[in-house]
């Protein structure tokens, strides 16, 4: 559980670096908790589908 908060957490850290942040919501959160670092891969993998 803390791998995927703390995974969701450093994306959005280092976007300033990256260019690539996720917007925090309970989807999003309730995704990270759950699924882990596979589901925050989820979250960056249909960010990019839809923009």
């Amino acid at each position: 559980m803390g791998a995927g908060a703390g995974t969701l957490c450093a994306v959005n850290l280092l976007s300033g670096i990256t260019g690539v942040a996720v917007p925090l919501s309970v989807l999003s959160v309730l995704t990270a908790v759950v699924g882990g670092v596979p589901g925050v891969t989820l979250l960056l993998f249909l960010n990019l589908l839809i923009k």
